[in-house]
């Protein structure tokens, strides 16, 4: 089987404290988000490590969606687990655990159809297995990095070192502030430029600053774009969002659109994923669904004209 994404990262077991519930051992992890998400219009395929206290019929609705599961190992030791509590608007997340387990000490190994992908999306996780994985992987047209703050605050400098193999890398502002030590508070005004500047010496040629509510920015040289996100969405848990986002854009921009259609594509992905509990929120979406919902988004201010991108 021909795949268009890999993606790189933990298949996971997630405790969620929102306003509107909670939810413990629920399938999680960016792996799980970013490859639902991209089986929207691709065929995708997560690179990860399961522990031997992991249910295995937690992937069923991976398999339901044509998701390839051949790059997923199975190691002896406990599994990636993780819980957060978001604060009453979704905005803020304060991170209560990160039990990385085996994804974190067994070496990742590709399968070999796996290698082969067109784009690979590296996502918030250990530095380590993020460059593992790209080492083995065959001359992909695209890299896209996304992250998450303790990555980045923890260890910046492996993050920094992992741009050069970037194509793209999608960051929220407050880790922005810790990539480049800014000085100042992260709505200063100036941060987005300056980190603009540091990155696009570290390797990509694209930057896309996630804004949680209010959509996100795309620099790319010097052109810098606004797209919102979809109006009116009640944020009944924002876990895997900016992995939603991302993947979903990679699927669009396999699918002929440009950075621009994949961003506004991205951004209506993944107002379904926050709509409801863990996963459940990107299983609700159907490409047309997703597409009758870019025409909520602006970009620059403009409303989108027309409905994109085209369905496999």
């Amino acid at each position: 089987m021909t795949v268009d994404l890999a993606v790189v990262g933990a298949v996971a077991l997630d405790e969620i404290h929102s306003q509107a519930g909670d939810i413990d051992q629920a399938l999680g992890g960016s792996a799980v988000y970013a490859s639902l998400s991209a089986s929207l219009l691709a065929r995708a395929a997560p690179i990860s490590v399961i522990g031997d206290d992991f249910d295995q019929s937690l992937l069923q609705p991976l398999i339901d969606r044509g998701v390839n599961l051949r790059g997923i190992e199975h190691a002896a030791g406990p599994n990636f687990r993780w819980g957060c509590r978001y604060s009453p608007d979704g905005d803020v997340r304060q991170t209560l655990y990160t039990h990385a387990g085996v994804y974190d000490t067994h070496p990742i190994v590709v399968a070999e159809p796996i290698r082969h992908a067109r784009y690979v999306l590296l996502t918030a996780g250990n530095p380590e297995q993020n460059h593992r994985a790209i080492e083995q992987m065959v001359e992909p047209e695209l890299v896209a990095i996304d992250t998450i703050e303790r990555e980045v605050a923890e260890r910046r400098e492996e993050f920094r070192a992992q741009l050069r193999y970037a194509d793209i890398v999608s960051i929220n502002t407050l880790e922005a502030g810790h990539l480049i030590q800014w000085p100042g508070d992260e709505d200063d005004p100036q941060l987005p430029e300056a980190a603009w500047s540091e990155i696009r010496s570290l390797g990509p040629s694209v930057f896309i600053l996630k804004r949680a509510s209010q959509g996100v920015e795309i620099f790319e040289g010097d052109r810098r774009t606004a797209v919102s996100a979809v109006p009116n969405i009640r944020a009944t848990d924002p876990t895997g969002a900016g992995d939603t986002f991302i993947s979903a854009l990679l699927s669009a921009v396999s699918r002929g659109c440009d950075l621009i259609q994949g961003a506004v594509w991205g951004c209506a992905t993944a107002s379904f994923a926050i709509e409801q509990f863990g996963i459940l929120g990107i299983l609700s979406a159907t490409p047309e669904a997703v597409a009758a919902r870019t025409a909520l988004i602006t970009i620059d201010g403009v409303p989108v004209s027309t409905h994109f991108p085209p369905t496999r």
